[in-house]
């Protein structure tokens, strides 16, 4: 008895109770949803039974309260997210993200690596993460043409965007995503430590998050632009989309909406390359070309692409017990896009500007002293597909479609008539067919084939056939892997190739028929960081602009035989990393292209901090060889060949330091050292010149809840 006369509490054998409680509370928790609420209100009535009236009855609640969330917070929240879909292997249900890109025409999708190293993020523009080097107008965002001719890909809807779309997507290479957490990037390239007017600013911002196992929706803003070197060459290039899918067990869908705009003052280059190669004077005070002309171009995107899997499997026994996905199954799809794209050329050449009067070659067929030059494409285009899986996704044959599609299209270049009738666009209406069918055999061999033939409509007779193969052997770890492709494509010039009436240039053509095949093989060792590529291309009745930057048809045949080598090479902390590209073209009058082009990184690696941080200090360096290097017509928006001055064989080297600091990698480079010591041959296209003597900062970082 204590000295109030209340009755002694055992308060050891009370916390004990509390703690069996607490126990059984969770056990229940673990039941199924049913019998989880009856057994939860059971245990609370007898807790108040028990406990009712006993001292430290309010820190007992608030001490079960917390435990129970605790609970919650460590086991059920944190349970996995599985998703199950037919169109993802099993084996990849519990990876905490994935990232791919999916076919239009089939909806399949194609798994690509989310790679967040510092090795695969040094290179900031885009234009060099698959190539060696490219011909580009010097600041971030500018048109560019890939140096490898078989990365070189024409936008076939819109010629005018196709120097751009290296800073963008098309629907077909747009990623997708599915995360178990949320998942967040941030990257930032420029020079920060510039003056206002050379300065650059690129910026990547993407958040994916799953709203279910089978629902994601991912936002994207990616900007690169800058104030450029020389006068007038202010580049803005953006890029907002969003994107969203559905992977269901039956059902599979992808959605996505891409704006791109375009902001360039164009100076056509500098006057007289001797201020470069032969002065040290400052870039802002070379003379340009062009001194009040501007591009914009506008993209608007907006898709759709689903499909249902219907199974087939009515005879089988033991159909129930087969996985998602698996056996005969039919799969009925249809796709969607809406898009525009415009362009809009205006610049102010007076009467007593030689300059920009001679750099059109005294040309004006619509006003004497200024350009409105404009162009637009509408597409609405609609696809039915049906895919037939005979057997199961493993199996030599996996695979069997076909679909259909129809082409609206609109389109606009200025006509006199306009002036009179108001502007009318010409219409096309084009119908297609296609199919194809791929197959594997384990993890050794795949192959796919595919053709697309167009019935009706202005591009009536088009075709494209192509075919790929894969043997992979694996007597060391990540295997062996050997690649085939072959292709023939049959295509129709755009109607802007055949007919421009522009300001400064006006033409109107008969074009034939292009036709190119391609044979190409390629070797991979991830094991060694090796990867060895070799390609033909036969190309009939090509296409090319001269030195006029007036459109042309090669009379004769073009060969193109490209050989392309990247290795790294680690010797204890130092690293080789070699980008060796070699290229003969037939008819360098028609395709002029460097023989040899090297991209050389070597540097010296170490670890800073084991498993925090690790750091390069090295040197970046790209030369190629000798040739016509082309030039850049700014009111057509096109690269064309010119036979004035040749321009190579001179480095053009980067110092750096790249840190990768957990998920985080950072590079700071300062461009073109070897300035004051060489020549000034660093031109990126002809009298385009590359950043020169600029210090530059780089960061990607990944945020994600492991």
């Amino acid at each position: 008895m204590d000295m109030s006369g209340e009755p002694e509490v055992d308060t050891l054998a009370i916390w004990q109770l509390r703690e069996s409680l607490d126990t059984l509370s969770q056990i229940f928790w673990s039941m199924d949803t049913v019998t989880l609420p009856l057994m939860d209100t059971l245990i609370m009535e007898y807790e108040d039974s028990i406990v009712n009236n006993l001292p430290g009855e309010r820190e007992f609640r608030q001490w079960r309260r917390d435990q129970r969330k605790a609970y919650r917070d460590s086991v059920i929240q944190n349970t996995p997210r599985i998703l199950e879909s037919f169109a993802i292997p099993d084996s990849l249900y519990y990876k905490r993200a994935l990232r791919w890109t999916h076919d239009q025409g089939t909806n399949k999708i194609k798994f690509e690596k989310i790679d967040t190293s510092y090795n695969y993020h040094f290179f900031d523009l885009p234009i060099y993460k698959n190539d060696a080097d490219a011909t580009y107008l010097g600041t971030a965002g500018s048109a560019s043409l890939p140096t490898n001719y078989f990365n070189r890909k024409d936008f076939d809807i819109a010629p005018f965007f196709t120097p751009y779309m290296d800073y963008s997507y098309t629907p077909e290479s747009m990623p997708f995503y599915n995360t178990k957490t949320p998942y967040t990037v941030l990257s930032y390239w420029g020079n920060p430590f510039g003056t206002t007017t050379n300065e650059e600013d690129d910026l990547n911002l993407m958040t994916t998050q799953n709203i279910t196992p089978e629902l994601n929706i991912t936002l994207a803003y990616q900007r690169y632009g800058s104030n450029g070197q020389l006068n007038n060459e202010k580049t803005n290039d953006r890029t907002f989309s969003i994107g969203s899918n559905y992977m269901g067990k039956k059902y599979e869908m992808h959605f996505g909406y891409m704006g791109q705009t375009i902001e360039r003052n164009e100076n056509g280059g500098i006057q007289d390359p001797f201020w470069v190669c032969d002065t040290t004077v400052d870039a802002r005070s070379i003379d340009v070309n062009l001194t009040n002309a501007k591009t914009a171009l506008k993209r608007r995107s907006l898709f759709l692409t689903q499909s249902l899997a219907v199974p087939m499997n009515f005879f089988r026994k033991n159909a129930d017990s087969l996985a998602v996905g698996q056996g005969t199954v039919i799969y009925l799809g249809h796709s969607l896009e809406w898009s525009k794209y415009t362009k809009l050329y205006t610049d102010e050449i007076s009467s007593s500007d030689k300059v920009g009067s001679a750099f059109y070659r005294e040309q004006f067929n619509i006003f004497t002293n200024a350009s409105h030059d404009s162009l637009a494409v509408n597409r609405l285009e609609n696809k039915l597909f049906v895919t037939l899986q005979p057997f199961g996704p493993d199996a030599i044959v996996s695979t069997i479609n076909g679909g259909f599609g129809v082409q609206s299209l609109k389109l606009y270049s200025y006509q006199p008539s306009d002036f009179i009738t108001g502007v009318k666009p010409t219409s096309q209406f084009n119908t297609y067919v296609y199919g194809g069918a791929d197959g594997k055999f384990r993890k050794y061999f795949a192959w796919d084939a595919s053709g697309r033939m167009n019935l009706t409509g202005y591009y009536s007779g088009d075709m494209n056939l192509q075919g790929n193969v894969r043997f992979s052997m694996f007597p060391i770890r990540d295997g062996i892997h050997l690649t085939g492709h072959i292709e023939t494509a049959v295509k129709t010039p755009h109607p802007f190739q055949k007919s421009v009436l522009f300001n400064h240039h006006k033409w109107e053509y008969d074009l034939k028929k292009t036709t190119e095949s391609r044979l190409t093989g390629e070797l991979s060792i991830p094991r060694l960081n090796l990867k060895a590529f070799v390609g033909y291309a036969l190309l009939t009745n090509m296409l090319y602009y001269n030195e006029t930057a007036t459109i042309t048809q090669a009379e004769s045949p073009v060969h193109v035989l490209t050989g392309y080598l990247t290795e790294d090479i680690k010797l204890g902390p130092l690293h080789l990393d070699n980008r060796v590209l070699y290229q003969v073209s037939s008819d360098t009058e028609v395709l002029p292209l460097p023989k040899l082009t090297l991209n050389l990184r070597y540097y010296i690696q170490f670890n800073v901090v084991k498993n925090v941080m690790t750091m390069q200090i090295g040197a970046n360096g790209i030369m190629y060889s000798k040739y016509y290097l082309q030039a850049y017509e700014p009111d057509l928006g096109v690269f064309y060949n010119q036979k004035e001055r040749e321009w190579g064989n001179n480095p053009y080297v980067d110092a750096f330091v790249n840190i990768q600091w957990k998920r985080a990698s950072l590079f700071a480079k300062y461009c073109n050292v070897l300035h004051p010591l060489t020549k000034g041959d660093y031109f990126s296209a002809f009298n385009y010149i590359r950043p020169s003597e600029v210090f530059k900062f780089g960061l990607y970082w990944p945020f994600y809840v492991e």
